[in-house]
């Protein structure tokens, strides 16, 4: 009998990672995809043993997160590496274990983007930048909110860059803008920064009777071979750039 009680002591502690009371701690630095596969299976162990949380590490980042988190992070490397059938998967899985995140959080609005992202017909992201940056310039020139739903990604969201982007459902970033057009007096459109091959940020004057001056972010989608319109931010026009 105390043999067997040893045992489920320590087949308890194999399955989360750590003794009681610890935070397990995993490295998503995934290299291929067999990685991904192997922490999905220890995502379901850690589920079954009832953990909350994990530290997950990479060379960038070591941070103590949700283990919905966790599974998120495990469905966007499934991503990157191109298997998205298993992505949507998981993310589905997500929405339906974790009814939580529906209520405001930012990981279910960043679970629904991402799985309308994926089921969407991708559209929106364009080949040519330049053919992409002359639509936006035209759609707010003649205030058409139906051109500007063609070009938003449907992963969209607010900030200067990812780290502090708050993700939003692209229909209410869309209104959000779209709202604003009817104060919108002779649009011009800049480029003020361009990484190559990576980012551009336009400058839109002539909103709110030149008061305020909204951003746009275009991204390359290197897996797509394109560019998309995916995240946006304002300032005040007498704000220092």
């Amino acid at each position: 009998m105390k043999n067997k009680l040893v045992l489920y002591i320590l087949t308890g502690i194999l399955l989360t990672g750590c003794v009681k009371g610890s935070i397990p701690q995993r490295n998503v630095d995934f290299k291929e995809p067999k990685q991904a596969v192997k922490s999905y299976y220890d995502y379901r162990r850690l589920e079954v043993a009832g953990v909350e949380t994990v530290r997950l590490q990479t060379r960038y980042f070591n941070r103590t997160v949700s283990l919905a988190y966790y599974l998120y992070t495990i469905a966007q490397a499934f991503e990157n590496f191109g298997r998205e059938n298993e992505a949507k998967k998981l993310y589905l899985r997500l929405l339906m274990n974790y009814p939580v995140i529906h209520e405001g959080g930012q990981l279910g609005v960043m679970t629904e983007n991402r799985l309308y992202w994926l089921l969407g017909d991708k559209s929106w992201v364009m080949s040519s930048l330049d053919e992409l940056i002359l639509k936006l310039e035209r759609a707010l020139q003649k205030h058409d909110q139906k051109a500007l739903g063609k070009l938003i990604s449907r992963d969209f969201g607010f900030g200067r860059n990812y780290s502090e982007r708050y993700a939003v459902k692209y229909k209410d970033g869309l209104n959000m803008l779209t709202d604003e057009l009817a104060n919108l007096r002779r649009p011009t459109v800049e480029i003020i920064s361009k990484a190559e091959d990576e980012r551009v940020v336009l400058k839109t004057t002539g909103w709110e009777n030149g008061e305020k001056n909204w951003f746009f972010a275009i991204h390359k989608n290197h897996r797509l071979q394109g560019w998309e319109w995916d995240m946006a931010y304002w300032e005040n026009a007498n704000e220092n750039q």
